[in-house]
């Protein structure tokens, strides 16, 4: 990262947030700590912003795989009994709950985004814009919190 230069170190960063958000199992928190000189602001507006690209390919192919989940719960009670807790859970807790969840240092934002995409009641529990506002702030505010434990941790 230290040969990209600062510009192409938060290029990588936006492309890994997006990623991140998308398929990689690895949090981001892992980039944060390389050029210091960067302003986290900048750092947490960066990984905010790839986050919230990455949650709108997410809440594309959760609101797409939904109806499968529905059917599959019709021929299976158990499951559904099961499915049926999560969904009331994602709908109790909405995009507020979305927000603390992806603010949190080290919790897998795949997971998350496809756990509150998928058991998402075909859109009515979390709508797009939500979800997608969810990712950005939850991004910050995760690299913030990161990165003042991190200078807690390791000054100077």
């Amino acid at each position: 990262m230290d040969s990209a230069g600062a510009l192409g170190y938060l290029a990588g960063l936006f492309v890994y947030s997006i990623a991140a958000a998308i398929i990689l199992p690895i949090p981001v928190e892992a980039l944060l700590p390389f050029y210091p000189e960067i302003h986290p602001a900048i750092k947490a507006i960066v990984l905010g912003l790839g986050k919230a690209v990455g949650a709108i390919a997410v809440f594309y192919v959760g609101n797409k795989v939904n109806p499968f989940i529905e059917r599959w719960m019709g021929r299976h009670p158990w499951g559904a009994k099961i499915l049926k807790a999560m969904e009331t859970f994602v709908r109790r807790t909405g995009w507020i709950g979305l927000t603390i969840l992806l603010a949190i240092p080290f919790m897998s934002d795949t997971a998350v985004n496809y756990f509150y995409s998928l058991l998402n009641e075909d859109g009515h529990a979390i709508g797009r814009w939500r979800f997608v506002l969810s990712n950005l702030i939850g991004g910050i505010a995760r690299a913030y919190i990161y990165i003042l434990i991190w200078v807690r941790l390791f000054p100077g």
